[in-house]
């Protein structure tokens, strides 16, 4: 993963350039640039796909 500047938008422009594990759990491909907003959506469909959210029981 790394960070990439781009145009200047939110978080002040950057991406973040998908490596092979990342594009493997968020969907997509190997060198995609994706915003901070769009990683934290996909990791989110992540876990609540896979059922990693649970609360625990305290």
């Amino acid at each position: 993963m790394s960070l990439t500047p781009n145009k200047k938008g939110s978080f002040g422009g950057y991406g973040i350039e998908l490596d092979e594990h990342l594009a493997t759990v968020l969907g997509g491909k190997e060198g995609q640039k994706v915003t901070p907003s769009e990683m934290t959506k996909r990791l989110w469909q992540y876990v609540k796909r896979h059922n990693l959210g649970k609360k625990d029981g305290n």
